[in-house]
């Protein structure tokens, strides 16, 4: 099978053909959400270390245990379950555990901006960054999972751990928060 063909798989065939051992899925699947896992377990850990090892971790137990592990429709939700799981469990055990704050992406400007507009969206951006720090930490790890991962409510919540009305709770009460203090930016 062609390299053009294992990418235009979907979510269930990748996995079936990494549980019976082709090493060459294992590594797509290893480059596709390698960025993914590391952004976020650097919202969970502030230890870039103890992220890396979590990753790698989560990947040599993946391939150890292909031979026992169940289908899934969703690599990326099966991929962040366990590696949140995995990292929780080494902060506990390093007893450590720093939330660091979401991160906002920078869009580039167009060479049309003027400096006057730079400066007016840096100002902003930096009071969008201010308010963000101003949520829960579980609430800017939901704001994540939801809109940095694409995440459904019912994944959310089965990551960390809570129900599903609770999960669509907790980021609907982080989007209010940062409506009401966005007012004044």
């Amino acid at each position: 099978m062609g390299k053009k063909q294992l990418y235009t798989m979907d979510d269930k065939s990748l996995w079936r053909q990494f549980r019976e051992g082709n090493h060459h899925v294992f590594e797509i699947i290893y480059k596709q959400y390698i960025n993914l896992l590391a952004n976020y377990g650097r919202r969970i850990c502030g230890d870039d270390e103890l992220v890396k090892d979590a990753i790698q971790d989560v990947f040599t137990d993946l391939w150890r245990n292909r031979d026992n592990l169940g289908s899934t429709d969703s690599i990326k939700y099966y991929l962040i379950k366990a590696y949140r799981r995995n990292l929780i469990k080494k902060i506990k055990a390093s007893r450590m555990y720093v939330l660091a704050e979401v991160e906002h992406h920078e869009f580039e400007l167009s060479p049309e901006i003027t400096c006057i507009s730079a400066e007016y969206e840096h100002e902003r951006s930096e009071k969008l960054r201010a308010k963000l720090n101003t949520l829960s930490s579980r609430q800017k790890e939901a704001i994540f999972l939801r809109f940095y991962s694409g995440l459904n409510y019912s994944k959310i919540s089965n990551i960390m751990g809570i129900k599903p009305q609770s999960a669509h709770n907790m980021v609907f009460r982080a989007l209010e928060i940062l409506r009401e203090k966005c007012r004044t930016i």
